[in-house]
């Protein structure tokens, strides 16, 4: 194995340090808004894993700071390494406790999503989940780090101590004793197959799930006429922005991992490391609070009506969700519809574009429109049949 150069020493001591501490307030700000300013988002469950994930994405960024510097003194091919054995293995324990949980946490989203969009996005049918969320989250982090910890399996490793059970630098030193960890290759097995399966199987196959029961509640509506041929409409518009908001919850969920699970199958099959690639993993692994973040305040612009939509019900078939006859400068709620429809009221024009496409966002990981919104009649899966009942053609009537 080839030591690593002086600027590569550099490189995986230093390179990250900025990374995470853009990752560290990044995940403040998160906390803060939630916390602060818009604490009423803590009623539903998706706004509460995305606190108790920046909870531990937070302190990570910080301990991703402070690792190669509890790197033991005096270790070889480690630039910065001032600590002591006891530093390493606090540092290698804090840093597997927060850092399972994060993963755990953003795939858990997509659960929530999936079962909430089961049921119609009426959380008290499913919000029992979430200690079930929690306790896997936390309990497994720190059952694995104690293991490790008992076992003096914390030791350098990367950009500062981690899982191994002697230092990998003792395969090109003799002066690096190669002993210290007892035998755990069974326990390493079974943490790497299971992260390997919440990171590459199960999150992408729940993703992969919602989008196909969206389609399949859409084909129900093939062929229908009236009121529900404007639901079809609208729920084929929602779909595309569902769609929209999986790609990148799920590709930015990747993004911070994948390079690692490259250099981990790589360091696999040739026994190398390969440094540079290493210190890359590093900087997008610590940038996650800062990446997950970005996510978080895009994902409900992914899920806004365009701005010219209004759903406005016609007697006649229509292929658009804004049907409204006459040009509009504004979106046409459910309520306004409705008020239509018994006062025979024309629709007022005081109301911003902006404020109503603000106004107006459907989150497929949130899953709660407002009850007023364009898409609120187009998410209840308990009327989703072509039969036009009486109500539904005198509702198109008098529209």
């Amino acid at each position: 194995m080839i030591p690593p150069t002086i600027a590569q020493q550099n490189g995986m001591a230093y390179a990250h340090i900025p990374f995470a501490v853009i990752s560290c307030f990044s995940s403040g700000y998160v906390i803060f808004r939630l916390l602060c300013i818009e604490r009423h988002k803590l009623k539903r469950l998706y706004h509460r894993l995305v606190l108790a994930m920046n909870f531990a994405s937070l302190p990570l960024a910080i301990v991703w700071v402070w690792r190669p510097f509890a790197v033991p003194e005096g270790t070889p091919y480690y630039a910065g390494a001032s600590g002591t054995i006891e530093t390493c293995t606090a540092s290698g324990f804090l840093f597997a406790f927060l850092m399972i949980p994060v993963p755990i946490y953003y795939a858990s989203l997509s659960l929530q999503a999936f079962v909430g969009m089961k049921n119609n996005f009426k959380e008290e049918k499913y919000r029992w989940i979430e200690k079930y969320i929690h306790i896997v989250a936390w309990g497994i982090s720190f059952v694995i780090a104690t293991i490790v910890a008992a076992t003096e399996n914390f030791n350098p490793r990367g950009a500062g101590c981690y899982i191994t059970r002697y230092p990998v630098e003792c395969e090109i030193d003799p002066d690096v004793p190669c002993e210290r960890g007892k035998n755990i290759k069974l326990a390493q097995f079974i943490v790497g197959l299971s992260l390997i399966f919440v990171y590459f199987i199960f999150t992408p196959s729940v993703l992969i799930m919602m989008y196909c029961w969206i389609g399949k509640a859409k084909k129900k509506m093939h062929g229908c006429q009236g009121l529900q041929r404007i639901r079809e409409t609208a729920r084929n518009e929602m779909m595309q922005k569902v769609a929209s908001q999986i790609s990148v919850y799920f590709f930015s969920f990747l993004s911070t991992w994948v390079s690692i699970l490259i250099h981990t199958v790589y360091h696999m099959l040739t026994g190398e490391l390969q440094y540079n690639l290493l210190i890359f993993a590093q900087c997008v692994n610590a940038l996650q609070g800062f990446v997950f973040a970005i996510v978080y305040f895009s994902l409900p612009r992914l899920g806004k009506p365009k701005s010219n939509d209004c759903v406005h019900c016609n007697p006649q078939p229509v292929d658009c969700v804004h049907c409204n006859p006459q040009p509009s400068k504004h979106a046409i709620t459910v309520q306004e519809i409705r008020s239509n429809a018994d006062k025979k009221l024309e629709v007022s024009t005081e109301r911003a574009v902006d404020d109503v496409a603000e106004s107006y966002v459907f989150n497929i990981f949130d899953g709660a429109p407002d009850e007023n919104s364009p898409w609120a009649k187009y998410i209840d899966n308990d009327d989703d049949s072509c039969s036009d009942s009486e109500d539904n053609q005198e509702y198109c009537e008098n529209a």
